[in-house]
């Protein structure tokens, strides 16, 4: 047999919810052989007092319309009524302090349910920390790739140039070669540098220089 409360829990209103399920309950208690029976049903009922309530107190209601104060506050009001009567049946039906052990239980579900939602949503934000972080690092690790493949690609582009090597003056020809070989070793290394040019000028700079340490007698 379908459960008529179940099918319609889902369009009923708040007040009507409430009563079909403690309805439901009425007929069926004393075919039931413990509250595990019944206890999705009350958990229905007093999801349609929430609703009641939450009737009560939405904001699209017009606070001082006197039919919809009336119809919230009425509706409320029963369905705590239909609450009791359910707890006197329930208590009548399994013995005292059977529906305080369904309100300490429903509460026990509730408080594991809102701390399951909880954890989840630290879980969720650690783990979009982590990806976030990920990302980050990946990011600095490319540019770090990026920037060592750029200095070593210039320093390729420096070693294959011709002007890589960088003198004081215009690189000479090898044409200067042979004459080089004539110059002493300092003098050689300046002809090979810079040319021919500029060892002789510094050959006769030198000589001059020297020169002048000289000591000319000229009292004949």
């Amino acid at each position: 047999m379908v459960d008529p409360v179940t099918a319609g829990a889902a369009v009923l209103s708040g007040i009507k919810l409430v009563k079909q399920s403690v309805d439901f309950i009425k007929s069926n208690i004393n075919t039931c052989k413990d509250v595990g029976e019944i206890i999705g049903h009350v958990e229905k009922a007093f999801e349609g007092e929430k609703q009641c309530l939450r009737d009560r107190e939405k904001k699209g209601a017009d606070p001082f319309a006197t039919e919809n104060v009336a119809e919230e506050i009425i509706n409320a009001k029963i369905a705590q009524e239909q609450l009791y009567e359910l707890s006197q049946i329930v208590d009548l039906r399994f013995g005292h302090g059977t529906w305080k052990y369904i309100l300490s239980e429903r509460k026990r579900r509730i408080d594991e349910r809102k701390e399951k939602i909880k954890e989840a949503k630290i879980k969720a934000r650690r783990k979009k920390q982590e990806m976030m972080d990920n990302v980050r690092m990946v990011s600095i690790g490319i540019v770090i790739i990026v920037f060592v493949c750029i200095v070593f690609g210039v320093g390729i582009m420096l070693l294959a140039s011709k002007n890589f090597i960088v003198y004081a003056h215009e690189q000479p020809s090898l044409k200067h070669t042979p004459y080089c070989l004539l110059y002493d070793p300092k003098y050689f290394i300046i002809c090979m540098n810079e040319g021919r040019g500029y060892a002789d000028t510094q050959l006769y700079l030198d000589y001059k220089k020297e020169r002048e340490k000289w000591i000319i007698d000229n009292s004949k």
